[in-house]
């Protein structure tokens, strides 16, 4: 049982990163292009959150399998 909720929490850390890793890149990407056309850098998280949409989006098992 100890070594099921090992691999449990091991395999949920793993996914959290990614999705933080993700976030952090297309954050950073967004901001990037915010500055280039002199847009408030509040706006580029709005980027993060798109990379993590279509990150979910892709990842799940949905019917568009």
């Amino acid at each position: 049982m100890l070594d099921f909720i090992k691999d449990l929490l091991k395999i949920g850390l793993i996914t959290f990163f990614k999705l933080i890793i993700a976030f952090i890149i297309g954050t950073g990407a967004a901001a990037i292009v915010c500055w280039y056309y002199s847009i408030p850098l509040a706006f580029s998280i709005v980027g993060g959150f798109i990379v993590l949409g279509v990150w979910l989006a892709l990842m799940s098992d949905s019917i568009f399998d």
